[in-house]
């Protein structure tokens, strides 16, 4: 039986809907507790998080394309991201050359966590340029086939151009080798998420016509809660500002005030990240999107 059935009367048959919503309520909670002063060097609890993150996008794909469909965003995101970035560091493309500092487990060289951020990021981002491209998220069309991806890819590179400063920079979770451009952070390193999304969600877009559509329009809470979560991911840079450590921070030859990487990265945040989270929040409401119900 699909997972999206439903029993008449428009209940759903199995407990997904509600477990995707409760973890994204979850999430938000540990994410809040994440950015409290005496909590932004708390590891487990950032592993709570995002072990979270990871399980709803695992739900919210299950409920959107089945399970096979879940699989097929998962298999196809880590397979790529991860085989971009084993390239990478043995050549240096597209990201530019980095050595990654994260502890824990590895797959070739390549820290376990570095490929997971491209799934916890890459599903919302997916979702969001599906509500603004087209009139029916659900509906595969040719120009959505290729339209989708590229601009699902732009979504998520500015996740990484919000963050990447204050993790490479900052935090040394990972050191270029020719530092530059966004507080030694290289213009190659957000051409290279750029590039690396746009490949897993071409190669995702080539396949979802073969998956199973929703059993009927799904509700505007399933739509909108990908939107939330961008949202408050954005907003979470603002006690990041307000509680910025002073001094300055070096890489290479070049010194940055730490205060000036933390306001940029909200600044982006913002800028960058906001808009298209708030553009698929407010698609849901539009009448043309027919597949969504209230």
């Amino acid at each position: 039986m699909d997972i999206r059935t439903l029993q008449p009367g428009g209940r759903w048959r199995t407990p997904l809907p509600g477990l995707c919503i409760g973890v994204a309520g979850l999430w938000v909670v540990s994410l809040v507790a994440t950015q409290l002063p005496s909590q932004l060097s708390n590891v487990a609890a950032q592993d709570v998080q995002e072990a979270l993150l990871i399980l709803f996008v695992v739900l919210h794909a299950t409920i959107s394309n089945g399970w096979r469909g879940a699989a097929a965003f998962i298999t196809i995101a880590l397979a790529v991201s991860f085989g971009m970035e084993i390239f990478n560091l043995a050549w240096g493309f597209p990201f530019g050359f980095v050595t990654h500092n994260l502890p824990g487990l590895r797959f070739q060289g390549i820290p376990v966590l570095v490929g997971v951020s491209y799934l916890a990021a890459g599903w919302p981002a997916w979702v969001m340029a599906r509500l603004i491209i087209r009139s029916d998220p659900s509906d595969v069309t040719r120009l959505g086939m290729f339209a989708t991806p590229i601009i699902a890819s732009f979504i998520l590179t500015g996740y990484d151009l919000a963050f990447d400063p204050i993790g490479s920079t900052v935090l040394k979770m990972w050191t270029f080798h020719s530092p530059s451009g966004q507080f030694g952070v290289p213009l190659s390193n957000f051409l290279g998420w750029m590039v690396t999304g746009w490949v897993f969600f071409q190669f995702f877009a080539l396949v979802e016509h073969r998956l199973p559509p929703p059993g009927r329009a799904l509700p505007r809470s399933y739509w909108l809660l990908p939107s939330v979560v961008w949202i408050v991911t954005a907003l979470s840079y603002i006690p990041w500002f307000l509680t910025a450590p002073t001094g300055t921070v070096s890489v290479g030859t070049r010194t940055f005030v730490v205060a000036d990487i933390y306001e940029a990265a909200l600044i982006a945040a913002i800028v960058v990240m906001l808009p298209p989270a708030l553009a698929a929040a407010f698609r849901i409401y539009m009448p043309k999107t027919a597949a969504i119900r209230d």
